[in-house]
């Protein structure tokens, strides 16, 4: 009882990620062979971890601040039912303050009544490139990237009074 109540406590004071995948995104199956760790030993400073994306069982996109960076992070396996969770905490069990993909950092989350932590194996700081092609999306087109400008420089003008 004393271990459950001390890892309880541990988890309140562990950084929170509360923001669930959204399930009209989710619903895409993403090739296993996008998942593959590129690079297994970059870390993200714990408080700036901001949401998260379960991608299944073994591996989840970790964002930190805002959704303008994104990690991708394998947890030891046993990680059952995480893509189902809408909080997820990462603990920093060697206590310097980052979750790395290596050490003895964790992912943690709450499943029938009692805490679950799957232990970081590997992490890897994603480039907008490769988030696209882990997630499962098509990256913005020039096209788009134009429209989006064009949007901007309209904005800008109706601010300025033109």
């Amino acid at each position: 009882m004393k271990a459950l109540l001390s890892a309880m406590s541990f988890l309140a004071l562990a950084a929170c990620a509360t923001t669930a995948p959204d399930p009209a995104s989710g619903s895409k199956r993403i090739p296993e062979q996008n998942r593959k760790m590129v690079r297994t030993t970059d870390c993200v400073f714990q408080s700036s971890i901001s949401g998260f994306n379960a991608l299944d069982s073994r591996y989840v996109v970790l964002y930190g601040g805002g959704s303008r960076t994104a990690y991708l992070a394998e947890v030891s396996g046993g990680c059952f039912d995480v893509k189902n969770q809408s909080t997820l905490a990462a603990v920093d069990g060697d206590g310097n303050g980052q979750i790395c993909g290596f050490g003895r950092d964790s992912l943690a989350y709450r499943e029938f009544g009692r805490v679950e932590q799957c232990r970081i194996l590997s992490m890897e700081k994603l480039s907008d490139l490769r988030r696209y092609e882990v997630l499962g999306e098509s990256p913005p087109t020039r096209r788009d990237k134009k429209e989006k400008d064009q949007d901007d420089d309209a904005d800008e003008d109706e601010e300025s009074g033109k």
